[in-house]
């Protein structure tokens, strides 16, 4: 669904050149991080070519590393003024996401790619590019690992698992795909059941606001049905 590994050592190039044109606010570790993930990118796509079977601990390993290497460039660019850069980073996140689930991996870090989907869902409009979009977040859902799926800390609404399903069902949403809305939303009840009322009473609200079509509207209307909590006499 995304570019490949290739495209994405491309991005990571392009990257290393403008910030080494811009010079003055980059410090030599953000290089060193950079240079790390083209090491990484190169494993990945050698994997690729070579049609190598690894074991999935092996997939995790490399995978793990360039999604903790592109948490430590995002850091370091919110640090040093340079976040302009941080959304071509959360594609290249998207990337190794794809790569790691390819090869049957386990995701057991998805801030950086849940970043990165926000940043893409948000630019989406058609339809059935967001239909697309919606089954790829589901794979992402599907492909963490049991501990981030647990959900352990659901008091903390900025947790990567929250906003992954919550975005997904927008995404979802979005599309109009009433058949794709409603397997959404069921897998959202499930991964997080506290936050799940929440999100139709809202997805109610914007029903209104935005002249959805009338079935999605229904649609929302019947599992907003199914979730409100009882009102407080």
């Amino acid at each position: 669904m995304f570019d490949s590994i290739n495209e994405a050592k491309k991005t990571i190039t392009v990257l290393k050149h403008t910030l080494q044109r811009k010079g003055e606010n980059t410090d030599t570790e953000v290089f060193g991080i950079i240079s790390a993930l083209q090491q990484m990118l190169d494993i990945a796509e050698a994997v690729d070519q070579q049609e190598q079977v690894l074991s999935p601990k092996e997939i995790n390993e490399i995978g793990e590393n360039g999604l903790k290497l592109i948490d430590n460039l995002v850091y370091k660019f919110a640090t040093q003024d340079l976040n302009l850069h941080v959304q071509d980073v959360g594609q290249v996140a998207l990337v190794v996401a794809q790569w790691i689930i390819s090869h049957h991996g386990r995701l057991t870090n998805i801030q950086s790619v849940v970043d990165g989907l926000a940043y893409l869902a948000n630019a989406l409009r058609d339809k059935a590019a967001l239909s697309q979009f919606a089954t790829f977040m589901g794979e992402v859902a599907h492909a963490c690992s049991d501990a981030i799926k647990r959900d352990l800390d659901n008091s903390n609404p900025s947790r990567p698992w929250r906003i992954l399903n919550i975005n997904r069902g927008i995404v979802a949403t979005r599309s109009h795909n009433l058949e794709q809305m409603q397997s959404v939303f069921i897998d959202l009840i499930q991964a997080i059941p506290m936050d799940a009322p929440r999100f139709f009473q809202e997805g109610m609200s914007e029903m209104v606001k935005l002249n959805y079509p009338e079935p999605v509207c229904e649609l929302m209307q019947e599992f907003y049905e199914q979730t409100k909590l009882p009102a407080v006499h």
